[in-house]
């Protein structure tokens, strides 16, 4: 069980199948909008990457963020955020693609103020690929990219990392003058 913890969604109470994925903690989630804070996630184009239940996107939506685009690998994640979306009234707000972020990404259209990526903790090769992206050139100017890792993972830009008991939160943000 799930439970979205701000805006107009607070208290709504998500229901995934156990076997989905690994979510973010209410914890993380909390922490991540915190970074973010409340200015940049008002109004904010916001990607929820490898996005398993799609909590991390709706927290964003329910706080004021204006559009959310879901892509996760798994068509059951995508069909579960689906879902909620519908239920919650929210549909047109959202994009929910299946598939590889990184063969997505690239393809994506909207400039967002806000990535975030869970990737399976198992999977590597996603943390090199956000390592090696170039960021500045997809995020909005002064936008934010925060990854969830299990592990401490040694990234080669300059990311900041908070531990939230066995989850690490990194994150950059994007200044002009970078």
């Amino acid at each position: 069980m799930i439970r979205l913890g701000r805006g107009k969604w607070k208290g709504h109470i998500l229901r995934p199948s156990s076997r989905l994925c690994r979510p973010t903690s209410s914890l993380v989630r909390e922490a991540f909008l915190d970074i973010a804070g409340f200015s940049l996630v008002n109004h904010a184009t916001v990607w929820d990457l490898c996005s398993g239940t799609g909590a991390v996107g709706l927290e964003a939506l329910s706080w004021g963020a204006s559009e959310c685009v879901f892509v996760d690998n798994n068509p059951l994640a995508a069909s579960f955020i689906r879902s909620t979306l519908c239920g919650l009234g929210a549909a047109a707000d959202a994009s929910v693609l299946t598939g590889d972020v990184r063969k997505l990404v690239p393809k994506l259209d909207s400039k967002p103020d806000i990535v975030f990526i869970d990737p399976p903790y198992e999977h590597q090769g996603l943390y090199e690929w956000i390592d090696g992206i170039d960021w500045k050139g997809i995020l909005s100017e002064n936008g934010m990219v925060f990854a969830e890792c299990g592990t401490e993972v040694i990234l080669q830009q300059d990311w900041k990392m908070r531990k939230y008991g066995g989850t690490h939160l990194m994150w950059k943000v994007m200044k002009e003058t970078e």
